[in-house]
């Protein structure tokens, strides 16, 4: 089981969504719907199921607008992806994680966002963990830190693999 998040959904869903900035390169990540295709496929030849938080859905529908409805028709139709609420279960996690951060004294666990985002993220953390997500794909630096702290792998776009080259037959006659 993975969990995707807002950015991932949107590269997943979208395939012309404009692609994050490498923050090696600061340039856009290069191919990402190549890499996004790769991955989708790799996930179905394991048969892994995606977690989606509805906190995540929230961010996608938001940045969607009035295709919103046309996209959760499309997500209706896709059998590994699963709409994860937050329930009471993540409600338990989310907690434990808060309670963790202030033991530090710092309730935000060191991430310079307002509450309510940093809320939101570990709502989206909580929801995949208590789901069994063993590993989380977002380009969000404060998801990539807080799933990191819960226990989950973390994978951004820049780190997924090209598929292999398309082979050409360069000895063909061309004449």
């Amino acid at each position: 089981m993975i969990a995707a998040d807002a950015t991932f959904l949107s590269l997943m869903l979208h395939p012309k969504a404009r692609p994050p900035l490498d923050p090696v390169t600061k340039r856009p990540v290069e191919r990402v719907a190549d890499r996004i295709e790769k991955l989708l496929e790799d996930l179905d030849s394991e048969g892994e199921r995606i977690i989606v938080p509805t906190p995540a859905l929230c961010e996608f529908l938001i940045l969607a607008g009035p295709e919103g409805p046309a996209y959760l028709d499309k997500l209706a139709g896709l059998k590994p992806i699963l709409i994860k609420p937050f329930d009471q279960q993540a409600a338990i996690e989310l907690a434990a994680m808060e309670v963790d951060a202030r033991k530090t004294g710092n309730k935000r666990g060191a991430i310079p966002q307002p509450w309510t985002k940093v809320k939101f993220d570990r709502q989206i953390v909580a929801i995949a963990k208590v789901n069994s997500a063993t590993r989380i794909y977002s380009d969000d630096g404060d998801i990539q830190a807080f799933g990191k702290k819960a226990g989950l792998e973390v994978t951004c776009s820049w780190e997924l693999p090209l598929p292999p080259a398309k082979q050409t037959d360069l000895f063909t006659d061309r004449s």
